[in-house]
């Protein structure tokens, strides 16, 4: 439990600005479905463990980490509920921080070749690799799909 706590809370602030940054870069359909899939998991977790954070860390100021290292510092009371739930928030967040990577390795090139005069934002990079599928890189369509793939499951 504590490594989820720990691993939930290392990956949370960096996929937030990570998923921000590819929200404000691609609001395309995936993007959207995997901003819900993780916003209705964290909600779910917010849910079931709402007595926990009360008990626990009602004086802690949310925020950076803070509610999370109070939960840590609680993992051995928290109910099962609550720590099946942070188990299920970290194990998404941490997939789609990985298949946003993968993305953003395996399309950086096809991006600077294919779309390196289109304006990033609003799906406009997304956009210009859709309309050029023919010549995209194979490794940049796979995690385009493996992307795909974690939003919708």
């Amino acid at each position: 439990m504590q490594a989820t706590l720990r691993s939930l809370g290392n990956i949370g602030l960096s996929l937030g600005v990570t998923l921000s940054a590819s929200l404000a870069f691609s609001q395309t359909d995936t993007t959207k479905a995997l901003h819900e899939k993780l916003t209705e998991g964290i909600a779910r977790m917010e849910s079931s463990c709402a007595e926990d954070i009360k008990k626990y860390c009602s004086t802690v100021t949310p925020g950076e980490g803070r509610m999370l290292h109070c939960m840590q510092a609680h993992d051995d009371k928290i109910t099962p509920r609550c720590a099946h739930d942070l188990h299920e928030a970290a194990l998404n967040i941490q997939l789609a921080a990985d298949r946003l990577k993968e993305v953003e390795n395996a399309c950086r090139d096809d991006i600077a070749k294919t779309c390196g005069t289109t304006q990033p934002g609003q799906g406009r990079l997304a956009a210009c690799l859709a309309a050029n599928k023919a010549a995209v890189s194979q490794n940049c369509t796979e995690a385009v799909q493996k992307l795909e793939s974690s939003a919708t499951r």
